[in-house]
């Protein structure tokens, strides 16, 4: 089983700090991936933002003097802008794993959890096609488990207990950070999306 975290990347306001995207790259460590694998940081060209290319390309210079000493991680950039769905399908060329964690560059881990656990559960249960780590949480319960069958289908809230972990299903796909394999993104997600 191998995997590799992709970090989608765009212009913000706060470059050219690099502040953001560097705490998301510690907080891969409450993931418990190995120190070894390869983190892609994927981003979207600014042709089309003007005068913030200065900035932009500053805070590349500022993020590329930050991973020097990391060998595992590397940016990569479009030469166009394509926006969420071209930069994935970008970064997809530099994909050769089974698995990849996708994340956004501005949406960090907060709680533990082992990647390889995970897997191995996706592995195990093939009803676990796209693991969505939840982006909020209302005060006793995750948002998603707010949300109310309908009489003829019910795949909100239900569980599915495997080996490592308990996940519940929710009724739609989300961009938020995710864990799925390269065969579904490639044969699945990517030919649903268009660039832009």
């Amino acid at each position: 089983m191998s995997y590799s975290v992709l970090i989608t990347c765009s212009y913000i306001k706060s470059h050219p700090s690099i502040k953001i995207i560097k705490e998301v790259i510690e907080s891969l460590d409450k993931t418990n991936i190995k120190p070894d694998t390869p983190i892609i940081l994927a981003h979207d060209s600014l042709k089309r933002m003007g005068d913030n290319n200065l900035v932009y390309e500053q805070y590349l210079v500022n993020l590329r003097e930050f991973i020097k000493n990391k060998p595992n991680i590397q940016i990569v950039r479009r030469e166009t802008h394509g926006h969420l769905v071209g930069n994935v399908r970008n970064a997809f060329k530099y994909i050769n794993t089974d698995y990849i964690l996708l994340i956004q560059h501005d949406f960090e881990f907060i709680r533990e959890f082992d990647i390889e656990k995970i897997i191995d559960d996706m592995q195990n249960n093939s009803n676990l096609k796209h693991i969505r780590f939840n982006k909020r949480i209302t005060q006793k319960k995750p948002k998603n488990m707010d949300l109310k069958p309908s009489k003829d289908y019910v795949p909100y809230g239900t569980q599915h207990k495997c080996k490592n972990y308990t996940y519940t299903q929710t009724p739609g796909w989300s961009d938020n950070n995710h864990l799925v394999s390269s065969e579904y993104y490639r044969n699945i997600i990517l030919p649903e999306c268009q660039d832009g």
